[in-house]
Parts: C-alpha cells; sequence; structure tokens
C-alpha cells in the first residue's frame, strides 16, 4: 500500500510539473538580458534591468553572447585542465613538476575568465544611462560584499 501511495505521489507531482513546464513554454521570454522565467526562476532581482529601452535590451543582449561564448570556453579549457591535473596526481608515480606546470595553468584560466567578467561588466555599463549606472553599480558592489547566491535585502 504504501508502495502504491508513493507512485501515487510521484505520479501526481510529475503531473504538476508537466503542466508548469507547458505554462513556462507557453510564455517566451529572452534569453539574455531581460526577465521572463530566467529571471524569476533564479530570484535575480535585478532593479538596474527594469528601465532599460529595447535598443538597451538588444545591445545588452549581444555584449551577453559573445561573454558567454568567451566564458564557456574558458570554462571548457579549465575543465579539461582540471581533469589531467587529476590524471597526473593519480599517476602510478606522479611529476611533481608537471602537477605545478598544470596548476599554474588553471590559475592562469582562472584569471582570464576574472578578467573576461570585469570587461564585460564594464562594457555593461557603457550601455546605461548615468541613473541606471548608479542602480547597476550597487548591484555590483552588492554582489561583491554578500557573494553570488547570498539572499539578503540590504
Amino acid at each position: 500500500m504504501r508502495y502504491l501511495t508513493t507512485i501515487a505521489l510521484g505520479l501526481l507531482l510529475l503531473a504538476g510539473g508537466t503542466g508548469m513546464m507547458g505554462e513556462a513554454s507557453a510564455n517566451p521570454s529572452r534569453e539574455g538580458y531581460g526577465g521572463g522565467m530566467r529571471h524569476s526562476m533564479h530570484g535575480h532581482d535585478k532593479p538596474w534591468m527594469e528601465g532599460l529601452t529595447d535598443e538597451q535590451r538588444n545591445q545588452l543582449d549581444v555584449l551577453h553572447l559573445e561573454y558567454k561564448k568567451k566564458k564557456y570556453l574558458l570554462e571548457a579549457q579549465m575543465k579539461q585542465a582540471k581533469i589531467e591535473l587529476a590524471l597526473l596526481i593519480t599517476a602510478d608515480s606522479p611529476n611533481k613538476n608537471g602537477i605545478s606546470k598544470k596548476i599554474d595553468e588553471i590559475v592562469k584560466l582562472k584569471g582570464e575568465k576574472l578578467r573576461l567578467k570585469a570587461d564585460h561588466k564594464i562594457d555593461v555599463r557603457k550601455v546605461l544611462n548615468p541613473d541606471q549606472r548608479v542602480i547597476f553599480d550597487l548591484h555590483v558592489l552588492k554582489k561583491a560584499h554578500y557573494g553570488k547566491h547570498h539572499r539578503c535585502a540590504h
């Protein structure tokens, strides 16, 4: 009986989740900067985005696409380097010099990723008007202070 209750509950949750997905897919949203599902699902309350014009949104979408392409390439290179590091560490006779070089490579890639992100934020600021820039700057400072996933009303 307990098994049947578990299955029924699972099917009910699945059906409810599918219904919600249908609503989400029926409501198209912008893939880049802008609201929609991406904006609300992840709780990213970005007040600096509220007053954007369509032209600004389009400019930011292009910037965001270029940023993502470069970011994903760096992340793929970092992932490969981390796998290579793991293989070096787990070798029968680990080469400490090779391990050290691989760590340096990973650190260099992380630095490139941080520079890419900083450059992207600077490019975003250039699209904004002075009032939007103030709100954006406050958002950047808040994220730097509290971290990426911290939820605070300050």
